[in-house]
């Protein structure tokens, strides 16, 4: 079955309801492809030597980048301590900023603002990358984590 997109209270979503919904400004391609054509993408598949090599992943989150970032971090899914944090909290798959927000509320850990960045497949290694708003969370001695249900492809994220 497909995923369902929800509102705030956890509703199958509809029009006036108010959630948080990605949009297309919410993504950002080195390709310049827009969000409806970003097509195949997955963790970068030179990590960690394509953080120092490439142009185009430098020009998306480098210092000077179109989604500059203080830190990056690679992060895995969350193991049987962090989600004993959200027993019972109900987490869905494209909706980082609400999922981020229920962990925060759930467990009394911080909110990370940034962008998670992946690879255009069908581009040659390292030529193209993508970077799509998202949400995640900080636990007290500061190690990242993200509740937001993913494909099985994504073990690790890069944020």
């Amino acid at each position: 079955s497909m995923a369902k997109l929800v509102d705030g209270q956890g509703e199958e979503a509809v029009v006036g309801r108010v959630g948080y919904w990605l949009d297309s400004g919410d993504f950002v391609s080195t390709a310049d492809l827009d969000a409806e054509h970003i097509g195949e993408i997955g963790f970068p598949r030179d990590w960690p030597g394509v953080y120092g090599s490439s142009k185009a992943l430098k020009q998306l989150v480098g210092k000077k980048g179109k989604c500059a970032g203080k830190k990056v971090g690679v992060v895995p899914l969350p193991d049987a301590s962090q989600l004993s944090l959200v027993k019972g909290v109900q987490f869905h798959p494209l909706q980082s900023f609400s999922n981020a927000e229920r962990a925060a509320k759930a467990a009394g850990i911080d909110i990370v603002r940034g962008w998670a960045v992946y690879e255009h497949l069908e581009k040659d290694v390292s030529e193209a990358f993508v970077a799509e708003r998202f949400w995640w969370n900080s636990l007290a001695d500061g190690t990242w984590v993200d509740f937001t249900p993913r494909p099985q492809m994504f073990q690790e994220m890069l944020l």
